[in-house]
């Protein structure tokens, strides 16, 4: 990551990955939302996150797309992966009225995620779990008065950490984090954290697809460099206080 800002036409998409294992036409949705895609999908067993009074809209959204992936991950590929072919040139990636975005791999990330996607097993739906969104709320406030990046706090905290302060697990647990920088929308954070673009590995699709985890928590806000963060914490066998 580059130590100043990159010129004003790039906007970096930067998205950090931890994993731990412990032990051993539009249509409404609940809540009032609505998503212009819900006859693609069976919304109401998806939105888990639809009345989860403690969720922003924007962090319900990044709920409901994991939910969508992971339990179609072929037809997400082609639903809302496949259409961003367009809007590359080379490495950058420009929509209209947007900034644009020099990526490191290009329209080639794109169809690796396609491909990959379309050979995925689904996973099980992720519920929301207030003390996970807790703690990346901690996360994302620290870092929008802080201006760094990663999964490190300022105040030396790890993701296990933060966890603990707001629930416990049991005798086998396990605990991932995604972070998403610069992102906007529930879909866009989604779709970058799948795109996984110049990640080898492509940790923090595997993150999202990782049958393991049964809850999740999220939280966005501001940050001084990328203009915005999405903390999303995975989990299972966690409680919350």
């Amino acid at each position: 990551m580059p130590a100043s800002p990159m010129p004003k036409n790039y906007l970096p998409v930067f998205i950090a990955v931890f994993l731990l294992l412990g032990g051993a036409a539009a249509h409404s949705q609940p809540g009032g939302r609505a998503d212009p895609d819900a006859a693609n999908w069976d919304i109401a067993a998806l939105d888990t996150a639809a009345n989860a009074d403690y969720l922003s809209a924007i962090e319900k959204d990044v709920i409901l797309e994991m939910n969508k992936v992971r339990t179609n991950p072929g037809k997400y590929a082609e639903l809302y992966i496949r259409p961003r072919l367009r809007f590359y040139n080379g490495r950058h990636y420009s929509v209209p009225g947007e900034i644009t975005i020099l990526t490191e791999e290009g329209a080639a990330a794109v169809d690796e995620c396609i491909r990959a996607l379309g050979q995925a097993a689904p996973a099980g739906i992720l519920k929301p779990e207030r003390g996970l969104s807790l703690a990346a709320r901690d996360h994302v406030a620290d870092q929008s008065r802080t201006g760094q990046t990663g999964h490190g706090g300022s105040d030396r905290s790890s993701p296990e950490i933060r966890v603990r302060r707001y629930g416990a697990f049991g005798n086998s647990w396990t605990l991932g984090e995604n972070i998403a920088y610069g992102e906007t929308s529930g879909r866009d954070i989604v779709c970058g954290l799948l795109i996984d673009d110049g990640v080898p590995g492509r940790g923090h699709r595997t993150i999202i697809m990782n049958n393991a985890f049964t809850q999740t928590g999220a939280a966005t806000g501001t940050h001084s460099q990328y203009r915005t963060s999405c903390t999303i914490v995975y989990a299972n066998g966690y409680v919350s206080n």
